[in-house]
């Protein structure tokens, strides 16, 4: 019975962990305030993807929100949050879509058959 408890409480840790993190998302980018702290921010957001120092006590964090169809990243967003001193003073959003010329409708499809597959790599 202890190794069958034991067992089952190293499963529930190794999943919470594999979860990932925290994602930032429209909906939760709505609640970053003026005036919110870094760490404030960091507790309910998670860490950002990146931290870019401005200058004169001003600091830049960008979270990332990739939107899938299936496995492929059809946009990602980008919300960036200036900080000044420690404190929220501004926040903006950048979305980076694939230029629709890029795109191929085979890409899109989701079966092929061996033959399809040769034909569209060697045009």
């Amino acid at each position: 019975m202890r190794k069958i408890l034991t067992i089952l409480s190293l499963s529930i840790l190794v999943f919470s962990c594999a979860s990932g993190g925290k994602v930032m998302t429209a909906e939760s980018f709505s609640e970053v305030s003026i005036g919110m702290s870094s760490d404030e921010m960091q507790k309910k957001f998670g860490k950002p993807y990146s931290i870019k120092d401005l200058g004169e006590g001003e600091v830049e964090y960008t979270y990332i929100e990739k939107i899938h169809m299936g496995s492929r990243v059809l946009q990602e967003r980008h919300y960036l949050i200036i900080l000044k001193n420690g404190r929220v003073t501004a926040t903006k959003t950048r979305d980076y879509s694939r230029p629709a010329w890029q795109r191929n409708s085979y890409e899109m499809q989701t079966s092929y058959n061996k033959e399809e597959k040769e034909a569209i790599k060697q045009e």
